[in-house]
């Protein structure tokens, strides 16, 4: 996740599942760098092997729930995070990504309902920037990415170039993935999945970042 030497990862997960078969978070792991390299397919098949090895962990259906909205499977997406909150009402990123799906799905008013709910400050405020683009209340938006900078700039890096990238701000949304990518920010590992920078994917500078972080262009 630090060096993005995703061949060694890769290497070293092979390794670990033959010294523990069945291991839960070997799956995990791999299944995060197959989702990091933009093979969705695989990374949801070992994570529905996660939950049928650990059924009651609230995180696993977020994540397996995360994994099914970038691979526009919306539906099955929100039952696996309802049944993260049924598990864990208090848990952050669920409330977010759900909101995500209602965006996706072109219902934002549902989606700002969803958004107000989310327990994490930083993506609360990165819902409603995002949210109130869709919604067409342009200065809502930018009164919640503003606080978002001046609050968690150190933090969100990541999270401020996606808001910027879904309003069609490409300058600035790449100026802040740059500065992702020079603080290591943990947000690039969805880089190559991330519905929300679709409008990046035609210039060539964001081929040039997946080229620098090593990913398959």
């Amino acid at each position: 996740m630090h060096d993005w030497d995703w061949e060694q990862a890769g290497d070293s997960l092979s390794k670990a599942a033959q010294l523990e078969p069945g291991s839960v978070e070997v799956l995990r792991y791999r299944s995060s760098l197959f989702r990091t390299l933009g093979r969705l397919d695989e990374a949801i098949e070992l994570y529905k092997e996660v939950i049928v090895l650990d059924p009651l962990r609230a995180r696993s259906y977020s994540s397996l729930g995360g994994q099914l909205y970038y691979a526009g499977r919306y539906d099955e997406a929100n039952a696996m995070l309802q049944k993260a909150l049924e598990l864990n009402p208090k848990k952050e990123s669920d409330h977010f990504i759900r909101g995500q799906v209602l965006l996706a799905q072109g219902r934002p008013q549902q989606a700002l309902t969803e958004i107000e709910q989310e327990t994490s400050g930083i993506l609360k405020l990165t819902g409603k920037a995002l949210v109130y683009h869709s919604l067409g209340r342009p200065q809502d938006s930018d009164a919640a990415l503003q606080q978002l900078i001046a609050t968690s700039q150190q933090d969100s890096a990541f999270q401020i170039a996606e808001v910027y990238a879904f309003r069609g701000e490409s300058d600035k949304a790449f100026a802040w993935l740059e500065r992702a990518y020079r603080q290591r920010d943990g947000g690039l590992m969805f880089l190559k999945i991330d519905p929300l920078l679709k409008g990046l994917r035609q210039d060539p500078r964001y081929a040039d970042l997946l080229t620098k972080m090593h990913l398959p262009t």
